[in-house]
């Protein structure tokens, strides 16, 4: 099979020759594995860097994509400061890192004239079709964005207005859901123009805890995000949801609504064995391993152990993608990272 069938028949809840292997892994823990395998790493500054790069290791690890991401459409207010497109304002972090600091919405009055979608250009999607020109047709395209949640908290500056306005403003709730989906289908229908493959839609709705009442997910959440996967399969193309932390108090209502997939399966909050045995069936689980302890603390050795115990769980019937339990970030050793490859390749075989 080819990589793009691999994955495809994953998400479908098949069993393809082998478990697909996808990530999401940063700038400089990409440059740290270039120099591991012998890849050329193209200047930051030029154009697709990323996407040149991520192509690059995808072919040398021998993996079956690496995620491009919806560009925030930023503008520099300051040293230390930027703008999106729909006029958040974000701080830099120390590492170049925008973290939102203000929002443009205070009431459902700021949403007047504030047309999301058609702030979006063409320019947007360019990502997917440098991925899609340099991985090569063989090759899934996958592509990541907020989902109407994370749009909506970074609109109001931050995600405590917003859960608070679950109790005290529901009307500015539903509006700003109401915006946020119309740009979110946007991206849908712009992306799969652009030629992605698969659509990952983001956003945290937990940590140790859920971030919120299943009441309110099927109030302010549910019925959008029903919405935004109807338009992905209109559209031809499988939506994987992600969120960190404990998530199953929604799992049931993800299936429902019809979402492909779900990412990452967080070890610290979900055991990827009893998923497997509840929703496997009716849902294709992505990722897993722990990159908060595992891909930084451990030793290869013990991350090709954990791998093997990864698929061992979670693989039998398909339905399975191996990956990090969030991405690749700077903490990650890249031996870690090559070791989890390594292992998902050789324990990842289905039998014929």
């Amino acid at each position: 099979m080819t990589p793009r069938e691999r994955v495809l028949a994953a998400l479908r809840g098949e069993q393809p020759d082998r478990v697909p292997i996808v990530e999401c892994i940063d700038w400089l823990p990409m440059v740290k594995l270039a120099g591991r395998v012998g890849v050329d790493v193209p200047e930051s500054g030029e154009p697709f860097a990323f996407e040149q790069l991520a192509a690059r290791l995808t072919h040398a690890l021998g993996i079956d994509a690496i995620w491009v991401c919806m560009p925030l459409g930023e503008e520099r207010v300051d040293e230390q400061h930027v703008r999106d497109r729909y006029g958040s304002i974000y701080q830099l972090s120390e590492h170049g890192e925008p973290v939102v600091a203000e929002g443009p919405v205070a009431s459902t009055g700021d949403l007047e004239g504030l047309d999301m979608a058609s702030r979006l250009t063409d320019e947007d999607f360019e990502p997917i079709r440098a991925m899609r020109r340099l991985v090569g047709p063989d090759h899934p395209v996958w592509f990541y964005f907020a989902d109407t949640f994370k749009l909506s908290w970074k609109l109001r500056g931050g995600m405590v207005e917003l859960l608070l306005d679950f109790v005290r403003d529901p009307g500015l709730v539903h509006a700003l859901a109401r915006a946020t989906t119309e740009a979110t289908i946007a991206t849908v229908r712009g992306a799969a123009a652009a030629g992605a493959d698969v659509l990952l839609m983001e956003g945290d709705l937990a940590a140790a805890k859920p971030l919120f009442s299943q009441r309110h997910f099927r109030e302010y959440v549910k019925p959008y995000y029903t919405e935004i996967v109807a338009a992905a399969h209109d559209s031809g193309l499988p939506i994987v949801k992600h969120s960190d932390g404990d998530m199953w108090p929604f799992m049931e209502d993800l299936i429902e609504i019809g979402f492909d997939g779900y990412h990452p399966i967080q070890p610290q909050c979900m055991d990827i064995a009893a998923v497997k045995q509840k929703l496997g069936d009716r849902l294709c689980l992505v990722g897993n391993i722990d990159c908060i302890e595992v891909l930084v603390s451990a030793d290869p050795g013990e991350v090709a152990g954990v791998v093997r115990e990864t698929v061992r769980v979670a693989a039998p019937g398909g339905g399975f993608i191996l990956g990090s339990s969030n991405s690749i970030h700077s903490d990650v050793k890249p031996e870690n990272y090559l070791a989890m490859v390594e292992a998902g390749l050789e324990y990842g075989r289905y039998p014929e």
